[in-house]
């Protein structure tokens, strides 16, 4: 009894500090919508959600659940290394074995973990799962492995269906998949309980799961941005990044907040969607259009953003003189905020350059890697060599401080890729064949402001 207060307390510690790294330092702003919804303590709770963004997807449910400790389900392969593996366990994370990725060798050790999940669930605990298998590089939902309903059914079972196990469905939603200091979002659905189907499934099992399964599916569907047209996504996507502002204002939607962004993004597809049924030939000739224009701006390495912004001599050279009037600062704030940049990219790079799915693991890697090692080791070498150079409160002074050195460093360089994208862009609007891409820009927007009125 005494070592689980132990290690209770030792959890809530790191959760603590990890919590403040995640939602005030990697993120500029998280939002956790229908905290209502979210069943009382001691209510045996699975949470399901879909799977965006690799590690950052656990860390959002760990973090936005207050008052739970949440056991979520993570790939087995990485709990092969034996001090990875006895970590993990200590946040309450349980191995999951996929037969595409693991083999059907593999398959068996799941019995372990679900039996595991078993004794938190009936014990009043929250388990968590993503039964698409893995994360989704695009903005879509895949199948759902039934794994989940097994699990939580079986739980049932062995408390003779006297327990009401509860299955509450959670969409993510990031306003950057990679870069920090952008703004995450998780939306709370309508717990089901699985009361109601215990009957059904003492004699047809696998139809139980499925009726459940159905619901919780649409409903998670229904509350993140879904992409139904695959063939087309990329163009899709890329109008829904560079036009969606537009829609957004249009329509009534304050773009700024990510709520209401997600929202009027999933109007904007549904638009396009609905144009697709209506005139399939146009919606094809303007996502023709619109692929083309997308490679033609990253040949040129410009930005949709670069075409509306007016340019100004004067104000490339005001903000010329505040970046050299800046820049001893901008020096003195990387010391030592960037190793925490430097330090997790090799191993985040890695990642990134397999592409697709697996470049999501590079935003998780980077907070775990700055959060458990190169920040606190960093930071405590930089308050010694403080009181030993200076004084003790001096040194505190600056430790306090550092977090917002690194804030203000990582949005100087971002601010000066900005100004010489605008400076390069001007100097490409005199080229003839540049003024094609401008032209053909124009066509494009002609067409959506007369097809999304």
């Amino acid at each position: 009894m005494k070592n689980n207060k132990l290690r209770d307390f030792r959890y809530w510690l790191l959760y603590c500090y990890l919590k403040i790294i995640h939602n005030l330092l990697y993120y500029k702003k998280t939002y956790f919508l229908g905290e209502e919804n979210v069943p009382k303590n001691g209510i045996p709770l699975v949470i399901v959600s879909n799977h965006q963004n690799s590690i950052n997807d656990a860390l959002s449910i760990v973090f936005g659940f207050k008052n739970r400790i949440v056991s979520i389900f993570s790939r087995g392969d990485v709990f092969e290394h034996k001090f990875i593996a006895g970590f993990l366990r200590f946040l309450y994370i349980l191995p999951a074995y996929r037969l595409r990725v693991d083999g059907e060798n593999n398959l068996t050790k799941n019995y372990v973990s679900f039996d595991e999940a078993h004794k938190r669930l009936l014990a009043g605990g929250t388990v968590a799962i993503f039964p698409e298998g893995t994360n989704q590089d695009k903005h879509w939902l895949g199948e759902f492995s039934l794994a989940y309903l097994r699990m939580a059914f079986e739980a049932a079972e062995e408390a003779n269906f006297e327990k009401d196990i509860q299955i509450l469905p959670i969409a993510n939603h990031y306003s950057d998949y990679f870069l920090i200091r952008e703004e995450m979002l998780l939306t709370c659905g309508t717990p089901i309980s699985l009361q109601p189907y215990y009957e059904l499934y003492k004699t047809k099992p696998r139809t139980a799961q499925r009726e459940v399964n159905k619901l919780v599916y649409q409903q998670i569907a229904d509350m993140m941005l879904n992409v139904v047209d695959v063939e087309n996504y990329e163009a899709i996507d890329y109008l829904r990044t560079t036009y969606g502002k537009i829609y957004a204002d249009n329509h009534g939607f304050e773009y700024k907040k990510l709520p209401q962004q997600l929202q009027a993004d999933k109007a904007f597809v549904a638009h396009l969607d609905k144009i697709k049924i209506e005139n399939n030939q146009i919606i094809t000739d303007l996502y023709k259009d619109t692929l083309s224009l997308k490679q033609a701006t990253l040949q040129h390495k410009v930005r949709d953003w670069n075409f509306d912004k007016p340019f100004s001599v004067k104000n490339l050279l005001l903000q010329a003189c505040a970046f050299v009037l800046l820049f001893p600062i901008y020096l003195f704030a990387l010391i030592p905020n960037i190793l925490l940049y430097y330090i997790p990219k090799p191993m985040a790079d890695k990642f990134k350059n397999k592409g697709g799915n697996m470049a999501l693991f590079a935003g998780g890697i980077q907070i775990v890697v700055d959060s458990l090692l190169v920040l606190p080791i960093t930071y405590l070498l930089v308050f010694i060599a403080d009181c030993f150079i200076l004084n003790w409160w001096m040194g505190l002074i600056h430790l306090l401080a550092l977090p917002c050195l690194g804030i203000f460093a990582w949005h100087y360089r971002l601010s000066f890729i900005k100004w010489c994208s605008r400076w390069r862009f001007q100097q490409l609007t005199k080229n003839d064949n540049f003024k094609q891409i401008i032209a053909l820009r124009k066509h494009i927007r002609k067409q959506l402001d007369l097809l999304l009125k």
